[in-house]
């Protein structure tokens, strides 16, 4: 009896230490890629967020669709999308912030020669003449850096509606011109 007990627990042991490990146990979320942790594999979600690129251990690559992996559908696959996605729109917004800051220096050195009245008069005189509209907002936003004018007066001194104004335009302003 006492031999069956023993073979009895040590054949349970066994079984249970050679079942197979959960998605959750098997695959970890670590720095914008999932990792199998039995085969090294990682899994790092393209630009699309409907396909990963699985990167083996030997260093090869393969595409295969989200819903093809083998932890579709668990709280990983959801936490891992939706963090990516989040991280997506935060760099989004960092190069968005970070163009702008760009085009505000460019336009700040393009008219640091000019004092406030003397780029007033100077899109006043390309406002009179009819040219570039470009160049018409790139001066108003510039003005409005400064706090020369404000919001409200620049679509009346463009004479557009106020929502035709973009004062985030990239030019590169021929020399001769200002």
């Amino acid at each position: 009896m006492k031999k069956l007990m023993i073979t009895v627990l040590g054949a349970s042991l066994l079984l249970s230490c050679s079942q197979e490990k959960s998605v959750e146990e098997r695959y970890i979320y670590q720095d914008d890629k999932i990792i199998d942790v039995d085969t090294g594999d990682e899994y790092l979600l393209e630009e699309s967020d409907e396909q990963f690129v699985l990167v083996h251990k030997d260093g090869t690559q393969e595409t295969i669709a989200l819903d093809e992996t083998p932890f579709f559908g668990t709280s990983l696959t959801d936490d891992y999308v939706s963090d990516w996605k989040n991280k997506m729109e935060e760099r989004q917004e960092k190069l968005l912030i970070d163009k702008k800051n760009q085009l505000k220096e460019k336009r700040k050195e393009r008219y640091a020669e000019y004092s406030d009245d003397e780029l007033m008069k100077e899109f006043q005189k390309y406002h009179k003449e009819g040219k570039d509209m470009t160049m018409q907002m790139d001066m108003i936003a510039e003005l409005l850096e400064r706090g020369k004018i404000s919001d409200e007066e620049a679509p009346s001194l463009l004479e557009v509606e106020p929502e035709l104004i973009n004062l985030d335009i990239d030019i590169e302003a021929p020399n001769d011109e200002l």
